[in-house]
């Protein structure tokens, strides 16, 4: 029985040493989920990897990487691989938020003739999650002119006041949270069967969150003003509503759309930019801005990233320049 209680006791330490070695001693040479996503936006290249965690939390001095010639032309800054192409003189203003630790957050296009948001674009990962609660303080957005946008302190007039990148995709800090609550990554939005618990929209927001990885999620969140035909023929005319907080005129898309790009094995530990095309996977999903409660998203829903392109005139991922032509459904 000595005999047996020793073979158990030998056996309970190796198991023991195996468990720490996996998870503490063999772990501290891989990238953290922080340093993944920091490295992946080009925001640390070098920097050591128990500096990364501080990274989140410690402000940074220059976090931005340069610009180049080439970024005043397409896009605002050619690391970011989420970032559609921009037009220049046109009814589109722009604005680029990153938070004091030196994460960015996301990036719009704002219409002014619609004074509504035509994108957002973002990167999805586990590193933007915490246990931030939403205090749903809507505000202007300090980096485009207030006479551009529309006051949201009470909903629309008919239309709930929905988020394009939602607030539970960013609840690592306050100011993250915050953020999302700027006039320009809010749009009038039907709430019951569209942005309501089991609503098409919502539905869709659910496939998406499944789609996050090790490596990182690149999102564009945009919406069509023009008349739109949905899969089941049912046509959606452009209308706008007047805002009750200012009697601002604001349109009311009549589509919604989410177009996504990751790596296929969602663990590669790279950056898409260094992925050949076979590596990357992307779609799009869009559905009519109407109530149609319980609609799951199905492949009638599923576009290519080039077929999206030339329904919203826009140049998608812009800066990945390694086979996006190679997406299918």
């Amino acid at each position: 029985s000595k005999r047996i209680i020793i073979y158990v006791m030998v056996l309970a330490m190796i198991l023991c040493a195996d468990y720490l070695y996996r998870n503490y001693i063999e772990k501290s040479d891989e990238p953290t989920l922080v340093e993944q996503i920091l490295s992946d936006h080009g925001l640390i290249t070098s920097q050591r990897k128990e500096d990364a965690t501080a990274a989140v939390t410690k402000p940074k001095t220059e976090a931005l990487p340069p610009k180049t010639a080439s970024d005043k032309i397409n896009t605002f800054r050619s690391g970011w691989a989420e970032l559609p192409t921009q037009t220049q003189g046109g009814e589109l203003l722009y604005a680029y938020h990153t938070l004091s630790n030196g994460m960015r957050n996301y990036s719009v296009g704002y219409s002014s003739k619609h004074h509504c948001p035509v994108w957002i674009a973002a990167p999805m990962h586990k590193c933007y999650e915490g246990e931030v609660k939403r205090k749903d303080n809507y505000m202007f957005d300090p980096k485009i002119a207030i006479n551009h946008q529309t006051s949201l302190k009470r909903s629309y007039g008919d239309y709930t006041r929905g988020h394009m990148l939602a607030s539970a995709d960013r609840t690592i800090t306050e100011e993250a949270n915050d953020q999302l609550f700027y006039v320009t990554n809010i749009a009038p939005q039907i709430q019951k069967g569209f942005n309501s618990s089991n609503g098409a929209w919502n539905n869709i927001e659910s496939l998406v969150s499944k789609q996050l990885c090790t490596d990182t999620l690149y999102v564009v969140i945009g919406c069509l003003f023009d008349k739109y035909t949905d899969v089941d023929g049912m046509e959606i005319e452009p209308k706008t509503t007047i805002n009750r907080n200012d009697q601002k005129q604001v349109s009311v898309p009549t589509a919604y759309y989410q177009a996504l790009l990751r790596t296929r094995s969602g663990k590669s530990g790279r950056s898409v930019m260094e992925c050949k095309a076979e590596e990357l996977k992307c779609a799009a999903f869009i559905v009519g801005h109407r109530s149609a409660t319980g609609r799951k998203p199905s492949k009638r829903e599923m576009l290519t990233i080039a077929e999206l392109e030339c329904l919203t005139g826009l140049e998608f991922f812009a800066n990945v320049k390694n086979g996006l032509s190679f997406c299918v459904k």
